[in-house]
């Protein structure tokens, strides 16, 4: 087994990302992890290394469960202004398409003061004079960053600070990186749906395409890198051209596609693929004239598919989304089957409404309710 004590330290180093720490519980975890590691260097097969990571951070998480009593945390403070010239980058040479979710989750302990800036952006002030902050080798301040993703858009802003501020103290930390990459993307569509502010909006999501492309670039054989460069990706094209856009789809589809691959279980991947399907089943007539054009072929996606991937999230996801609901609605009105439809639509408003976005996709259910009400089962 190697001794290089560069290696010993890049193995530490993963496991204090997954959350493992210092102590006995601590060296068993180690030693697993440099058992499975010579393994697979032996038989180069580096990919398969993040799916043994991904195992053993269940592992301890469960773990963890047992052990220790779960308690209400403390939430991080920051005073980082959103559009601060450090945090929003400029774009950069890749391209684009679409949107997600997803985390573990309690509530929220804490709220958060926001105020606009004179140029109309949004910055966080207070969020509280005294607080805990978990150490920086337990994964507590993920598990608050992934709660803070559930809730309110004031939590999801919280949550992009937290990230911004960590990512100077864990550089280069994929567990930071890909959640850097989510919260450019919530925050992004805050803009859209809340500011109505279309170039914060290209501004965020160009900022989160950067940490994606980093993480990927980083770690290409995890998951949630190829899933959040496809999302970010592909909600920048949707903010652009025509071409942009399809160009977008193409290396959402990509993505995740490379993301199942690595990870099957995660049920938002299929939610996210279905989405695709759907998308490109209704292209019109000139934008498949522009793809055929561009790349000589249109992806493929139909409405079938799509609603086979919807439900097989429904299926297996815990969570619902309003979006997913709203998508099988979409799919069952294009196949004429109404009644199912507003099934769907009426579910969709029956799940709370947590931010800006649920609110949006509320008043598009409802748009579509009132077009198709007539076909509720009485």
């Amino acid at each position: 087994m190697s001794t290089d004590p560069h290696w010993l330290k890049g193995v530490i180093a993963v496991a204090v990302g997954i959350g493992i720490s210092v102590g006995s519980v601590g060296v068993v975890f180690i030693t697993r992890l440099l058992e499975k590691k010579e393994k697979l260097l032996l038989k180069q097969e580096v990919d398969e290394l993040n799916v043994a990571i991904l195992d053993l951070q269940a592992e301890f998480k469960a773990l963890k469960k047992k052990i220790i009593k779960p308690g209400k945390r403390s939430a991080l403070s920051s005073s980082t202004s959103l559009t601060s010239e450090a945090s929003l980058y400029t774009a950069i040479g890749t391209d684009d398409e679409f949107h997600d979710m997803s985390s573990e989750n309690e509530e929220s302990q804490h709220s958060n003061n926001l105020n606009e800036n004179p140029d109309g952006s949004l910055s966080s002030e207070h969020f509280s004079e005294h607080y805990t902050e978990p150490t920086l080798l337990s994964d507590d301040i993920f598990d608050q960053v992934d709660e803070l993703f559930e809730g309110s858009d004031e939590d999801k802003l919280k949550a992009y600070e937290i990230l911004l501020r960590l990512n100077e103290e864990r550089t280069d930390d994929i567990e930071v990186l890909w959640r850097l990459a989510k919260s450019c993307q919530f925050v992004s569509k805050y803009y859209i749906a809340a500011k109505k502010n279309l170039e914060k909006s290209k501004s965020v999501i160009d900022e989160g395409v950067k940490w994606a492309k980093h993480a990927l670039e980083m770690y290409p054989g995890n998951c949630n890198a190829h899933k959040w460069f496809a999302i970010c990706s592909g909600a920048r094209g949707q903010l652009g051209s025509t071409k942009e856009k399809i160009e977008g789809g193409y290396i959402f589809q990509n993505h995740i596609n490379e993301a199942i691959k690595i990870n099957s279980r995660d049920p938002t991947l299929y939610y996210l693929k279905g989405k695709l399907e759907y998308e490109v089943a209704v292209l019109s007539s000139f934008d498949r004239r522009i793809a055929s054009w561009l790349y000589g072929e249109v992806p493929k996606g139909t409405i079938p598919e799509a609603i086979e991937l919807f439900l097989k999230f429904q299926r297996e996801s815990p969570i619902q989304l309003k979006d997913c609901h709203l998508h099988l609605a979409k799919c069952y009105l294009a196949k004429n089957e109404y009644e199912t439809a507003v099934n769907w639509l009426e579910q969709a408003l029956q799940l709370p409404c947590k931010d800006s976005e649920d609110k949006e996709t509320d008043n598009e259910v409802n748009q579509l309710l009132k077009k198709y009400s007539k076909y509720k089962k009485v």
